[in-house]
């Protein structure tokens, strides 16, 4: 009799169950409402529309928009919505330079300096960022995971560097690859195709998304002559061949015409730096539609006075002052000729992180404000996307909104399409920071 009884009270409860396990369960909504939309693509703004987040992604753009029970509702009171940041060049692991994270750091500090980055690249409304040189890998693994809270990386691992070139980090009294940062793997350092092939498939087994190559000279480091081609085209053609048969691509240091078209030469089409670059070569890459990444910021006023870089020798200081000379006149002619581009402010190192969105304000003596942020929203969501099988976020867009793209957000004061610069004022003028559908700021 009793047994029968708390039967029939089981089967009546087990509806109420399902359904409130299925509440439960439904998908967390935020709900914005009436915001000005930059979408990462459109110079004119969409005008006081309603936007509805349902788990990590976007659901609804329009007015009047509806949102279910429980959900939370943002009033943005005219505010402008626009896509979070995207910095295309950084080395996370590299905060503190390379003289003292050689001899203060192992790998545990700088993973947790590196933690501190990734905190104020968010502070500063940048949701995503491209790690383009040293051994973020583990980061980016368990930051898409959700075990560590930051920006979403894309690493490219250490850089894969010739003996002599830019990535070739001992010290004079070392021998190739005796140093700390290849036991970290921080640099991969080859000689030949071979060895090419096969740090670039190491990288990839690590979870790399890119490959970053070391193809010319560069200005802080110590064996590589500004004007070298440290890497040979077979070399070159071997890891941009090896990251094209697992659906991604490589990106190359490169400031010269000679290394640059070596690079293209070899099927690359990703140039880093690129700031001696003559026009015909300019025109090559938009003919072959290549990109590049533009860090004018520390070539221009980084590189303003090399003489006062703490551990910058004579030539490290003549190396600076020719990229710093060369750089307004590469930029006026990718202007001038519209070569496809997207930014990353290269100010990796402490004392000048907190400069990173000065970098888009720099540019405005070259570029609309509207291409400025398109630099660091939808054209570079778009070389993130070319990472194929190896691109850690798959489930929407970056660099956009709208449906079914990622809820990176920003609210913020004023409107970035007329100037820019109001993003480089972020404690005040970024209200809200959302990354996945998750609120990392939301001041009134």
């Amino acid at each position: 009799m009793y047994k029968q009884i708390i039967s029939v009270l089981i089967l009546l409860l087990l509806p109420g169950l399902a359904v409130a396990e299925q509440v439960k369960d439904q998908p967390r909504q935020v709900l914005f409402k009436n915001v000005n939309i930059f979408d990462g693509k459109n110079e004119k703004l969409k005008m006081g529309r309603d936007v509805l987040i349902e788990g990590n992604l976007i659901k609804h753009i329009g007015k009047g928009l509806k949102a279910g029970n429980g959900a939370t509702v943002v009033e943005g009171n005219g505010r402008t919505l626009m896509p979070g940041l995207i910095d295309m060049h950084t080395h996370l692991m590299f905060r503190y330079g390379v003289a003292i994270m050689r001899s203060d750091f192992d790998a545990q500090a700088a993973g947790a300096a590196a933690m501190e980055t990734l905190q104020l690249f968010m502070k500063m409304g940048y949701t995503t960022v491209r790690d383009v040189g040293g051994n973020s890998l583990g980061l980016a693994r368990n930051v898409a995971a959700g075990r560590l809270k930051g920006p979403r990386i894309y690493s490219s691992g250490g850089a894969i560097s010739p003996i002599s070139g830019h990535n070739d980090l001992a010290m004079f009294s070392e021998g190739p690859g005796e140093d700390v940062f290849t036991r970290r793997g921080d640099t991969h350092l080859i000689s030949g195709p071979v060895e090419a092939r096969e740090a670039t498939r190491k990288l990839l087994r690590g979870g790399a998304s890119q490959i970053k190559i070391m193809v010319g000279g560069g200005v802080a480091s110590d064996f590589d002559p500004l004007y070298a081609d440290t890497m040979s085209e077979d070399e070159i053609r071997a890891i941009v061949n090896a990251a094209a048969d697992f659906g991604t691509y490589a990106c190359a240091h490169a400031y010269t015409d000679s290394s640059i078209n070596r690079v293209l030469d070899a099927g690359g089409r990703c140039i880093e730096h690129g700031f001696l670059a003559s026009e015909e070569t300019l025109l090559r890459m938009k003919e072959l539609g290549a990109v590049l990444s533009l860090q004018p910021y520390a070539a221009v006023e980084i590189f303003k006075e090399p003489e006062k870089l703490a551990g910058f020798n004579a030539e490290n200081i003549r190396k600076a002052r020719k990229v710093r000379d060369g750089a307004d006149n590469m930029l006026q002619l990718v202007a001038k000729h519209k070569v496809e581009t997207f930014a990353g402010a290269d100010l990796w190192q402490e004392g000048v992180i907190t400069k990173t969105p000065e970098d888009m304000v720099l540019r405005k003596r070259w570029f609309k404000d509207v291409e400025i942020l398109r630099q660091n929203t939808s054209y570079a969501a778009k070389w993130l996307a070319k990472s194929g099988t190896k691109n850690p976020y798959r489930e929407g867009s970056l660099g956009v909104i709208e449906e079914g793209a990622y809820a990176d957000l920003l609210l913020v004061e004023g409107n970035p399409v007329k100037d820019v610069g109001i993003l480089a004022d972020w404690q005040n003028n970024i209200r809200l920071i959302m990354k996945d559908g998750e609120f990392y700021k939301n001041s009134p």
